[in-house]
């Protein structure tokens, strides 16, 4: 406790001797961000951390607990911010209320302590040592968000096929079960799904089943009536009857309890569900997709899901493959990330040392960690990027999961390419593959068959053709 104080001292008398500086350094941001043109309205859907490059997506919840404990929706590791520091709420014009749950050191928007304030496109939340910029979506030229066909980038095979099935699925009602290692993409195939469905103009609810305190997950889904537990002081209704009429996706399904899973099983099959403390039924009328990163038995006996739920959700399986096994992809998802990200803070150019060491990395978080990596790299580095800028530790030789080996995905290529090129002929090889003839494949990644064509024979993908002879010669 006495350690806490003196935490919470030394953070006053920062605040207090650096009010004058915090003042000027919000004032220039925002400055600055009107010089830039950044949009001040629009709806916030991430929150960026100004020194990591980290973002923390909402997704389509209204409300959202942000602290240091795990129990919190938006989880911010920092020794001088609260378990349960501030509540985020949606209003209807896509902004949020920011409420300061008694926290230790205080809550800033743009560098005023507040109670309660409104976080708009381009606000900076401050809490603890921590600062956070809302950001909006990226949106197409008509001003909607972008959907999620649009943001599941790549032409590698295995995902194509993946896509494919998930749009053939979206046209029937039968449940889903993404399955694939953190980072790779669940949630937008979830998405994508709802979004080709039939469900497209109802709610699309997403849960975390593995953010949500164990004693709460039966009222977060189900509902509860008022005075059923301590601290129910109302009615509420549940993620179940808020997906009501579209899509609600349980991400992290092998994380629920195990004694939760057969009342979770009941609600899928009669589609009906009981507040707790409840006596009365409610049908629901919702399409369930769920997802795990829980590989290892899955269906099976060694499973942290229950054979029979996992029957019931698996009607159709999506397997996503990670970044390593896809690596003829990295430079299509490096450039849309960057394009992502100029309207911000510029155009950026990638170093061919970093193009290198970005091949090699093994990228255990997937796709995520690129994104928070290419993030962090346009908000710390300069017009062109090296490897320090998307690792840290590059420079002092800390970098660990770096391959020893190419990826598998790579392994037959040249080792005398360098990266940048290993993955344009990975990516050229997959579309023979696929397509069978030079102009299919040329066509399918955008590239004049002239020059497809001339990289095929320059990388061995195709075979030289002798020249004919002359009639009569041998």
């Amino acid at each position: 406790m006495g350690e806490n104080n003196r935490d919470d001292d030394r953070f006053e008398e920062m605040q207090n001797d650096n009010s004058g500086d915090d003042e000027a350094f919000f004032d220039d941001r925002e400055t600055q961000a009107l010089k830039e043109g950044r949009r001040r309205t629009g709806r916030v859907v991430a929150l960026r951390n100004v020194a990591t490059g980290e973002m923390m997506q909402l997704g389509s919840r209204y409300r959202w607990l942000l602290g240091s404990d795990a129990s919190c929706e938006l989880r911010v590791v920092d020794p001088f911010v609260s378990g349960t520091h501030c509540l985020l709420e949606r209003r209807d014009d896509g902004s949020l209320r920011v409420r300061d749950r008694d926290s230790r050191n205080g809550t800033y928007v743009d560098g005023n302590s507040v109670e309660g304030a409104v976080l708009r496109v381009g606000s900076y939340l401050t809490v603890g040592r921590t600062t956070l910029i809302a950001v909006s979506n990226p949106a197409t030229n008509n001003g909607e968000p972008r959907r999620a066909l649009e943001m599941l980038r790549g032409r590698d095979p295995v995902l194509r096929m993946t896509i494919d099935q998930a749009l053939r699925a979206a046209q029937t009602e039968c449940s889903v079960l993404i399955v694939g290692e953190t980072g790779t993409g669940k949630d937008l195939v979830a998405r994508l799904v709802h979004e080709q469905s039939r469900r497209a103009e109802g709610p699309f609810v997403a849960v975390n089943c593995g953010a949500i305190p164990r004693e709460l997950i039966a009222s977060e889904l189900f509902g509860h009536e008022k005075g059923a537990f301590t601290g129910a002081t109302d009615d509420r209704e549940g993620y179940f009857v808020e997906a009501d009429g579209g899509t609600l996706f349980l991400d992290e399904i092998g994380e629920l309890p195990l004694e939760l899973q057969p009342h979770l099983l009941r609600a899928l099959e009669t589609r009906r569900v009981r507040r707790v403390g409840g006596h009365a039924e409610r049908a629901v009328n919702v399409r369930i997709v769920a997802a795990t990163n829980q590989l290892t038995g899955l269906g099976g006996d060694s499973s942290r899901m229950r054979s029979d739920l996992y029957h019931r959700l698996a009607t159709m399986v999506l397997s996503l493959p990670p970044l390593r096994e896809r690596m003829g992809d990295m430079v299509e998802l490096v450039d849309a990330m960057l394009a992502d990200l100029a309207p911000d803070f510029g155009v950026k150019t990638v170093s061919d040392e970093a193009w290198n060491t970005l091949a090699s990395y093994a990228w255990p978080g997937n796709v995520r960690e690129l994104r928070h990596a290419v993030a962090r790299a346009v908000t710390l580095g300069g017009d062109e990027l090296g490897p320090a800028d998307f690792f840290p530790d590059f420079s002092r030789g800390l970098l660990s999961h770096m391959s020893v080996q190419m990826p598998l995905t790579m392994a037959s290529l040249r080792g005398d390419l360098v990266p940048y090129q290993q993955m344009i002929k990975g990516a050229m090889a997959q579309a023979l593959q696929k397509h069978g003839t030079i102009r299919a494949a040329a066509d399918s990644l955008g590239m004049p068959k002239s020059t497809f064509a001339d990289k095929a024979k320059e990388y061995g993908l195709v075979t030289r053709r002798r020249p004919k002879l002359p009639i009569g010669r041998k």
